[in-house]
């Protein structure tokens, strides 16, 4: 399969079109098994994250030879539904953007601008093929990983032994790289959450108990409605953790003055509970690469306890114990 894929790009460039033949074999619209449009698909998306994490913005990357098939502002929305606007995902694909020739053609275009190699084309396509194998294998084309398995965030009863050694905090248990601070947020008595703090970047980690109509996927959806009420531009993205929320919110400092605040909020269901992390800081920026937060979050164990069962939250412990 990654043969043909490979074969179909190379016509394309050679030719500058989709071949019958290539439309044909390429099987573009079969999701259900590994085909080569697929691969050329999850290629795409690959290459056009690594450029993002070089510093190329959507319209960066739009190619500066044309593709008649897109033109530059769709191409511009392709490629940002690639890096994880899901809701313009949702338009490129209302507006039947995402094509065999537009993909074969971005990512022809992309290839020959880079100046890759042979073998690097190869490696992209390998990459791309075991993309979608992943995807098969757990059945969400948004987060390709096994929690519980492969990634975090953990339960106490599954997490491994090894990996970052984490501070114990009780009801969850966080990485402590060096520079780390920890500040607890209190609710009376009760710790309910902490906020991790490294650089410029902080990330605020609570666990909550779950139960009917308390996933991750409903929680969003009330806390995006609650902040558009409130004035708030939210969108919500494929991030590197599943599904999140990206949000810009007017806020008051501490001097009184108002200011736009950057947020990130990641979330996760695990076996009875909900992990959340309010990403702020330099690390909130729509463009930021700081893949920080989200090693923090993926690296997290959750102890549920639910020995209380009026209550929602997962409390910790402060201080933690000295080691």
């Amino acid at each position: 399969m990654r043969d043909r894929a490979k074969e179909i790009i190379e016509q394309f460039r050679r030719d500058g079109s989709i071949s019958p033949e290539s439309a044909v074999s390429a099987e573009f619209d079969v999701w259900d098994q590994v085909t080569p449009g697929w691969i050329t698909f999850s290629t795409l998306k690959a290459l056009v994250k690594i450029r993002w994490e070089k510093g190329e913005s959507a319209a960066d990357q739009v190619p500066v030879r044309p593709i008649s098939s897109l033109s530059r502002e769709d191409a511009t929305l392709v490629i940002r539904a690639f890096l994880g606007d899901i809701s313009t995902m949702r338009e490129v694909r209302d507006r039947g953007l995402i094509t065999l020739a537009s993909v074969v053609g971005l990512l022809s275009r992309m290839v020959e601008e880079d100046g890759l190699s042979e073998h690097q084309m190869d490696v992209l396509l390998e990459f791309g093929e075991e993309t979608c194998r992943e995807i098969l294998r757990t059945g969400n084309p948004l987060h390709p990983t096994l929690r519980g398995v492969e990634v975090g965030p953990w339960d106490a009863s599954e997490a491994v032994v090894t990996g970052p050694d984490r501070v114990d905090l009780g009801g969850l248990r966080i990485p402590s790289p060096a520079g780390l601070e920890i500040r607890p947020m209190r609710d009376g008595d009760d710790i309910l959450a902490v906020t991790a703090v490294l650089g410029s970047t902080a990330i605020q980690l609570q666990a909550f108990r779950a139960r009917g109509g308390s996933s991750w996927e409903t929680i969003r959806h009330q806390m995006k409605d609650r902040m558009q009420a409130q004035g708030g531009a939210v969108e919500e993205w494929a991030g590197n953790v599943g599904v999140e929320l990206r949000a810009k919110m007017s806020v008051t400092t501490q001097s009184g003055r108002r200011a736009i605040q950057d947020l990130k909020i990641l979330g996760c269901d695990g076996p009875r509970w909900m992990l959340r992390g309010i990403v702020t800081g330099l690390g909130a920026d729509a463009d930021s690469r700081d893949e920080w937060p989200y090693e923090m979050f993926m690296n997290t164990v959750v102890v549920p306890d639910f020995s209380n069962a009026e209550d929602s939250g997962i409390c910790l412990q402060w201080p933690p114990p000295a080691k």
